[in-house]
């Protein structure tokens, strides 16, 4: 099974514009949510080549997909669930959808409804998926505004046939399907008073009671569904929760919420201490998470992060290390902060250990722009400016400025090593963007 999650940078928040989705990268959710997935999917002797999951800072409970194999998954959906089951729930039912086909023959079935709508539906789609999230969501609501009520029972129906996979999934899986049931009976508590009943019968969803009512129907065919709960996931679920919760709320919220002494408000405090500026305490949190647990590499990559916000780069390197030395899967964002931490040393052999870390994150992420505006900037340190152009170049390929890209792949292979693997590239872009690029 070939699962790939692709975003961009580690816990930070990256947006084109004050208002467009703001999309998260942290390893130790990245790899809680791939390990859910991947059991997901091989208790069921299923695969899901190239499967992207999303993550955005947002308030609001939801989860979706777009066209292709594209989870989106809102960090309050994650804060709101009370038990690791409660989140594969809604893991199992968005890998329904994509199983099912129904992204594209929702497409389909548009195309019978409204071919107007059409046009507008799939620019609104684009648009969040390019980024341009404004245009994006107001073209996605456009185009739903446009279609008729047969489309809203087409969904419903989708929503019944992916609720009723994902209870097979969960139970063939060993996770309980209840849960399932628990996660929308949350979702019940905030549809009252909040839609009237035409409302309901233009959404896209169905009555949740109605939703419930199938579940409990397809659980009878699983009378062994009850399955006890893992307590190592519960433990890493909770904390990868606290940590959130830090990040993503005000540091008076997170101190209401965690106000123990245990390790979930440790490290929720710690993370929120972070943000607000008070890294003392955070880091004296975190010498304390680390004192009870010393084989948690994400306690030490916060306070490598931490200590590289301070300029103490020695500091930051040290407990980078220790993370990759420590963590079961590595991932481009580690080897990135470590290539990262490193080029700030300034002289040439941590400047060419740095090039190393950045060239293998890349290798696992090739679409990590900001691992290749790293390597760009390590090869202009150390005057070598062939590669540095050429990786300016990759860069601004995946951003989409396609002219920079050809202007600094053309300088690139003037003088780049000949028939080495950059110069291969460097020809390759070129060929590519001469087609798309208007040349004088």
């Amino acid at each position: 099974m070939k699962i790939i999650i692709r975003l961009l940078l580690s816990i930070l928040f990256l947006t084109t514009n004050a208002k467009a989705f703001e999309i998260i990268r942290d390893t130790e959710l990245e790899q809680f949510t791939l390990d859910i997935v991947s059991n997901l999917l091989d208790s069921n002797k299923q695969e899901l080549n190239e499967l992207n999951i999303y993550f955005i800072q947002s308030d609001q409970i939801n989860a979706f997909v777009t066209g292709g194999k594209n989870i989106f998954i809102n960090s309050e959906l994650i804060i709101s669930a009370d038990d690791y089951r409660e989140y594969a729930a809604v893991l199992a039912h968005e890998i329904a959808h994509i199983q099912g086909g129904h992204i594209f023959n929702t497409s389909i079935e548009i195309n019978n409804l409204s071919e107007k709508a059409l046009p507008i539906y799939l620019l609104g789609i684009i648009g969040v998926m390019t980024g341009s999230s404004d245009a994006g969501i107001a073209g996605v609501m456009v185009g739903q505004a446009s279609i008729n009520d047969g489309f809203t029972y087409y969904s419903r129906t989708q929503e019944a046939s992916a609720d009723q996979s994902a209870v097979r999934i969960l139970c063939n899986s060993g996770i309980d399907g209840h849960y399932l049931i628990n996660f929308l009976n949350k979702l019940k508590a905030m549809e009252i008073n909040k839609f009237s009943e035409e409302n309901n019968y233009r959404s896209t969803h169905p009555l949740t009671d109605n939703r419930i009512t199938w579940i409990e129907s397809s659980l009878k065919s699983y009378k062994q569904c009850n399955y006890e709960n893992d307590n190592v996931l519960e433990k890493r679920f909770n904390l990868l929760k606290a940590k959130l919760y830090g990040f993503t709320h005000s540091y008076e919220e997170t101190d209401s919420v965690y106000q123990g002494t245990d390790e979930k408000s440790l490290y929720a405090k710690a993370v929120s201490s972070y943000l607000r500026g008070d890294h003392d305490k955070s880091i004296e949190n975190l010498y304390e998470l680390i004192s009870s647990d010393s084989s948690n590499p994400f306690y030490k990559e916060l306070l490598g992060e931490i200590y590289y916000a301070n300029s103490d780069y020695a500091k930051a390197a040290n407990y980078q290390k220790k993370a990759l030395d420590q963590i079961e899967k590595v991932n481009d964002l580690y080897l990135m902060m470590m290539g990262n931490y490193l080029l700030s040393f300034e002289h040439n052999d941590s400047i060419h250990q740095g090039i190393s870390y950045l060239k293998r994150s890349i290798q696992i992420n090739p679409k990590n722009a900001y691992s290749w505006y790293l390597l760009a900037r390590a090869y202009a340190m150390i005057d070598n400016l062939p590669l540095a152009n050429y990786a300016t170049a990759e860069r601004y390929f995946l951003i989409g400025d396609r002219s920079l890209s050809y202007n600094f792949a053309v300088k690139a292979i003037k003088n780049i090593e000949e028939f080495s693997p950059e110069w291969y590239r460097s020809s390759d872009l070129i060929k590519i963007l001469e087609k798309e690029v208007s040349i004088n």
